[in-house]
């Protein structure tokens, strides 16, 4: 029987997180240390959710990342914590068909908009084989899709 070929079209597969608070300008920001985890396979995504009220339109991004609790503890440092909390973060996000976004950041609003944490959860699974998790949700509001 011939094994089946899949490609991958969806799904995020990298994230690194930027911290907004500190970046003068996007070139700045490229070049800074961000934090990056490794993800687990089909756990994490990224949306995006157009709305219109008044006649004006509004895009919110929401970034969800999940990774195996032994890898996600630069997540759960409290530094980080409160700068995803008060400054927000950028993301470089990898998408399994090869593209990558910038979310987070806007020619725009420039860092006014980072992404922000909404939630934090820790997973510890519902059997003994299952590997615990942490999901770290960041949410960010302004007026550009990130995917054009």
């Amino acid at each position: 029987m011939a094994k089946q070929q899949y490609k991958p079209i969806g799904g995020v597969v990298a994230a690194t997180l930027y911290p907004a608070g500190g970046a003068l300008s996007f070139e700045e920001l490229q070049a800074a240390q961000g934090i990056d985890v490794e993800l687990v396979d089909d756990g994490s995504s990224y949306e995006e959710l157009f709305s219109a009220e008044k006649g004006l339109v509004s895009v919110q991004h929401t970034l969800t990342l999940c990774a195996e609790r032994s890898v996600a503890m630069p997540w759960l440092d409290a530094e980080f914590l409160t700068r995803c909390t008060v400054e927000g973060v950028v993301a470089h996000i990898s998408e399994a068909n090869g593209s990558e976004l910038w979310v987070g950041w806007s020619e725009k609003f420039g860092f006014e908009q980072a992404l922000r944490l909404e939630r934090m959860t820790y997973l510890s699974g519902h059997t003994p084989h299952e590997t615990p998790h942490i999901v770290l949700k960041l949410t960010s509001k302004d007026v550009e899709s990130a995917i054009v």
